[in-house]
């Protein structure tokens, strides 16, 4: 009998969820603040935002972008001098007085890749301009955006279009083209979160295959969250207002050694990711995790669906790895999951996973769901259920789908070439697991076109079995035993 992986318990319930620790003393500075301080650094802010933009402008004019093209060297040392010092300015008018500083900045020549971590607020940006002044990669999109443009053309930024195909070949041609002065400068988590461990490094920055060097952003130990940009917590304007009416926000600015990869990293780049996440892993006490993008998108499809937030950190990449599942295949099954957590707890019970497929709690499914939840747990996470997906259901399924069980099902269910009638059922469940109590009046109005028909043609049969593929291993199993199919999963 198949064996499903049970899947490792992440460090962190939920990075993409993050609330505000409101104190007296923060409420008091924060009014205090608001009165006095926020009028004065928001004037600094405006002051340092035109100034860049003037600069930006100045700096890119009759710059097109291309790979192999340039700005002008009088442009680069308008650019190296004064973006790092207005950015400076501009995190003054955050309320970061002074920032703490540790390492050394490696030189363009000795890395030509600078990636930063983790990255948790909007703030970042900012941070990143200040002290690893680079090329950025942007979405296509903000090469349009009137200030957004000019400074990123000015730092001579890659615009990536991910709509369309060979990104990674023109990525590559603006990395190998000569006459670069600043080196590729980038966040590889790729989304921002509470900060509170490492999510996996997306590899784009890495497919060159150069030295690195990491620099890690740590915000202080009693930092209150006022800058997390996170998905349930303040909005952009809000974490703005509060940081700004705060007497000192603190920030240190790790520069690690530089990382150069060997030959194995550089024909792999995911390979190159993973292991320069778990060097930064070690250097900043943060936890490196399976977590990405596609799990911050999950948690906001399980919010929307009434579950609880850490339903939708399944580990994404650790998915992928194991069974290949895409982004929209897991978004599908969340939402049968929710269809099945009827408490929306976030936790599967055998009651709820019995009702939802309209089967009685038999020997059969009472065995299918042990498999899928190996540790025995007081209900079954999402996660683990995608685990029971990928190691159990869907391969047995794919096997009895192969050998038609579907068809066999409806064959010997068939009442006088009618389709499928509750009669009908019920003899085929009686005889065969000896058990009058099975609710075949549910099963075949599951497998109904209409819901009030007592009868299922087969094109209703199919199409019901074939949306969920726990029928095709109960009926499997019902028919001819559960040891029919034995399935190893596949290795990690």
């Amino acid at each position: 009998m198949a064996s499903v992986r049970t899947v490792p318990q992440p460090p962190v319930a939920c990075p993409f969820v993050y609330h505000i620790r409101w104190t007296l003393r923060l409420v008091l500075e924060t009014l205090f603040g608001a009165l006095v301080l926020a009028p004065l650094r928001a004037l600094l802010i405006l002051t340092t935002i035109v100034s860049v933009t003037v600069i930006g402008y100045i700096a890119s004019y009759g710059y097109s972008g291309a790979p192999g093209t340039h700005i002008k060297p009088w442009q680069r040392k308008l650019v190296k001098v004064t973006f790092p010092f207005l950015s400076r300015l501009g995190l003054v008018g955050l309320g970061y007085n002074w920032v703490t500083v540790k390492g050394k900045r490696a030189t363009f020549a000795e890395a030509p890749v600078t990636i930063v971590g983790p990255h948790s607020a909007w703030a970042d940006g900012v941070a990143l301009v200040a002290y690893t002044i680079g090329r950025t990669l942007s979405r296509a999109e903000n090469k349009h955006l009137f200030m957004q443009r000019e400074v990123l053309m000015s730092l001579e930024s890659i615009f990536i279009d991910r709509s369309k195909p060979n990104q990674g070949k023109i990525l590559k041609a603006h990395i190998e083209a000569p006459g670069a002065y600043l080196p590729l400068t980038g966040c590889p988590e790729g989304t921002t979160h509470a900060g509170t461990c490492l999510l996996s490094f997306k590899d784009g920055l890495f497919r060159p295959g150069l030295p690195v060097q990491p620099v890690v952003f740590t915000f202080g130990p009693h930092d209150p969250g006022l800058f997390k940009w996170v998905h349930s917590g303040a909005g952009t304007l809000t974490t703005i207002f509060l940081g700004m009416c705060q007497l000192h926000n603190t920030l240190s600015v790790t520069y690690l050694p530089v990382y150069r990869p060997s030959a194995e990293e550089k024909a792999n780049s995911v390979l190159y990711a993973k292991n320069v996440q778990q060097y930064m892993s070690r250097h900043s006490g943060l936890p490196a995790t399976h977590f990405s993008l596609e799990d911050a998108n999950l948690v906001w499809k399980a919010m929307e669906l009434g579950l609880p937030d850490y339903s939708g950190t399944v580990q994404f990449n650790l998915m992928r790895t194991w069974f290949g599942f895409s982004r929209q295949f897991v978004e599908e099954q969340l939402k049968r999951f929710a269809s099945m957590n009827s408490a929306k707890d976030g936790l599967l019970s055998e009651q709820e996973f019995c009702d939802y497929l309209k089967w009685p709690v038999t020997a059969d499914s009472q065995h299918l769901f042990s498999c899928i939840n190996p540790e025995k747990a007081a209900g079954i996470s999402f996660a683990q259920y995608l685990a029971g997906l990928g190691d159990l259901i869907l391969p047995l399924a794919d096997k009895a789908g192969q050998e038609s069980i579907v068809d066999e099902v409806f064959s010997r269910m068939q009442a006088e070439g009618n389709g499928v009638s509750i009669d009908s059922a019920r003899e085929v469940f009686s005889s065969e697991s000896k058990s009058p109590d099975y609710g075949v009046g549910d099963i075949v109005s599951r497998f109904a076109k209409d819901p009030q028909s007592s009868v299922s043609s087969h094109d209703a049969f199919v199409s019901a079995v074939n949306s969920m593929p726990e029928y095709r291993v109960l009926f499997q199993w019902l028919l001819h035993g559960r040891d029919s199919y034995p399935q190893k999963p596949q290795a990690v």
